[in-house]
């Protein structure tokens, strides 16, 4: 029975970008980990996960989506398809001969030419949704700040994305991400693919009701590397919240701030992370005189495990089809109760009233009545925080990942 000895990650970015990117980086370390041999192929943005990549000489040149000229056709035409990461990596490929490619984000940027790359030389594709992007042509499934309950665009059709001006709020920005979003559909670029994993079952759920064929589909949860599941919870509880993430409109941040006013003054609020939106938020909250809000920028390592070990609880008020939610596992890992949208697969992870709060997306007054409770008994939060740790212990272990993740791999490759 043959095995994948070697394996070759394909994203837009081999940088510290996203979450699908931290992602991407514990399953390709968890492979070599195990005695894979992995490699990766994405644009030249900087800096690497790896300094000094030996194969980063592979990469292909990075540009800027949002802040692009698309008056040049060549600019234009790249965001369909990249002639340029076709080339390298086929290149890339004739010389790594990897035993099968993972290909996760490449919409825009990479784009599908790595896929006609693999498909030519005739190597096995794994494809991975971290996003909706695939089915939405925002991207997101929200809009103008609010959730896109009706999916309008879903089965291919993106005329609501321009009318509700769906990308970055703007008329060109959608029209270019729809006349995208035809063209990648157009493709039947699923069908390339010997197996497409969902990191949730909300995720699967969204990929079948877009006509994604059921046997293609493997739901396999995201998991926290085992060293982790070692991490002690704070006893140094310092009675703040906290939220971790993107400073981007669909996480809400914005609900959480106006959740804030309702609350007495010396409730906490820490946020972590960067974003486009990051001060338009710091503004909005002087604009309230909210000086218990503090801003703490990226951080990540022990800085950011300080964070969840000391806080009360975490927040996750997003307003998008959240796909997994790795943040839960973290706030789980230190034993913490997560505060939530009951939205996409938030609800598959958070057991409302057992390790954690659901609230329906925006509202406000329930958000801020949540945390108030938490405040008012603490007790009941520590025990909340403690069914989160057993749960993740118990599904999102990297061995059990790992036995699923492998199984497929061998049945894609014999």
């Amino acid at each position: 029975m043959k095995e994948p000895k070697r394996i070759l990650y394909i994203n837009n970015f081999f940088t510290k970008y996203g979450g699908a990117e931290n992602t991407i980086q514990k399953i390709s370390s968890l492979m070599a980990n195990k005695g894979h041999e992995v490699f990766y192929f994405s644009t030249d943005k900087k800096p690497y996960f790896k300094e000094n990549y030996e194969y980063s000489k592979y990469f292909t040149e990075f540009s800027d989506k949002r802040k692009l000229s698309f008056d040049k056709p060549e600019n234009f035409m790249k965001t369909f398809y990249n002639f340029e990461a076709k080339r390298n990596l086929k290149t890339y490929l004739n010389e790594i001969k990897p035993d099968l490619v993972s290909i996760h984000n490449i919409h825009f940027h990479l784009t599908p030419s790595v896929i006609d790359a693999c498909e030519e030389l005739k190597i096995p594709m794994v494809f991975y949704f971290h996003d909706p992007r695939s089915f939405c042509p925002g991207g997101t499934l929200s809009y103008r700040g609010q959730y896109c309950h009706k999916k309008h665009c879903i089965t291919g059709n993106p005329l609501m994305c321009l009318v509700n001006k769906c990308k970055l709020d703007s008329f060109k920005g959608s029209l270019i991400a729809s006349i995208y979003y035809l063209y990648f559909r157009s493709l039947n670029i699923f069908n390339k693919a010997a197996a497409i994993i969902c990191p949730s079952q909300a995720m699967l759920n969204l990929a079948l009701s877009a006509g994604v064929k059921k046997d293609k589909l493997y739901h396999i949860n995201h998991f926290i590397e085992d060293e982790l599941l070692q991490t002690e919870s704070g006893n140094d509880n310092q009675d703040y919240f906290l939220y971790v993430g993107r400073l981007d409109r669909e996480k809400g941040v914005d609900l959480l701030i106006e959740a804030m006013r309702k609350l007495p003054k010396d409730v906490l609020l820490h946020i972590v992370g960067e974003g486009y939106e990051k001060e338009k938020l710091i503004n909005l909250a002087k604009s309230y005189n909210l000086d218990n809000i503090n801003f703490l920028g990226y951080l990540d390592g022990e800085d950011l495990k300080i964070q969840y070990q000391n806080c009360l609880a975490t927040i996750l008020p997003c307003n998008w089809f959240e796909v997994f939610g790795r943040t839960l596992l973290e706030s789980f890992l230190c034993s913490k109760p997560v505060i939530a949208s009951n939205i996409a697969a938030i609800p598959n992870i958070i057991d409302h009233g057992l390790n954690g709060y659901l609230f329906e997306p925006k509202n406000i007054e329930e958000i801020s009545e949540m945390m108030l409770r938490l405040i008012n008994d603490k007790e009941f939060a520590a025990e909340m925080g403690e069914n989160g740790n057993k749960k993740l212990k118990l599904l999102y272990n990297s061995e059990l990942y790992y036995s699923k993740y492998l199984e497929l791999l061998i049945k894609i490759l014999n």
